[in-house]
C-alpha cells in the first residue's frame, strides 16, 4: 500500500480528478494548500534567505490518494500526464499573468489502511 500526494493547480483540479476516475481511481481526499513559490518562473526557491525575484505564497489543491500496489503505477501515470499538460498551458500564459507552480507528485509508503465503518484492516480497507 501507498499513500500519494498529489500537488494541483486549482484550475486542473477538475480535469485531474476525471483522469483519476478513468482509471478507476476514485476514493481520495482533496483539501486546499498554500505553498511558497519564486515569483516570476515555474522553480520552486530552494536556497534559503536568497531572493532573485523573490517570493510568492501560491494556491493549490492536494490530493491523498491510498493505493494497493497493483493501481500506483497508473495513478502516477495519470498524475504526472495531468499536470504535464498544466505545465504546458502555464507555458502558454502571457508575460504579463502570474505563472503558477505545474505542481508534483510525492509517493510514501503506508503501513496500514483501517476502515472504520466495517472494521477491516490492510489492503482490504483501501
Amino acid at each position: 500500500m501507498k499513500l500519494v500526494l498529489a500537488i494541483v493547480p486549482p484550475s486542473r483540479m477538475e480535469a485531474v480528478r476525471q483522469a483519476l476516475a478513468e482509471v478507476q481511481v476514485t476514493r481520495l481526499s482533496i483539501a486546499d494548500g498554500h505553498g511558497y513559490q519564486q515569483a516570476g518562473g515555474n522553480s520552486l526557491q530552494h536556497a534559503p534567505g536568497a531572493q532573485q525575484g523573490g517570493q510568492r505564497i501560491v494556491r493549490h489543491a492536494v490530493l491523498e490518494i491510498a493505493v494497493n500496489d497493483d493501481f500506483l503505477d497508473r495513478t502516477v501515470q495519470v498524475l504526472e500526464r495531468a499536470l504535464r499538460l498544466a505545465a504546458a498551458a502555464e507555458e502558454s500564459n502571457p508575460a504579463d499573468e502570474p505563472v503558477g507552480d505545474p505542481g508534483g507528485v510525492y509517493v510514501m509508503p503506508m503501513d496500514t489502511a483501517v476502515q472504520i465503518y466495517r472494521d477491516v484492516r490492510g489492503p482490504e480497507a483501501l
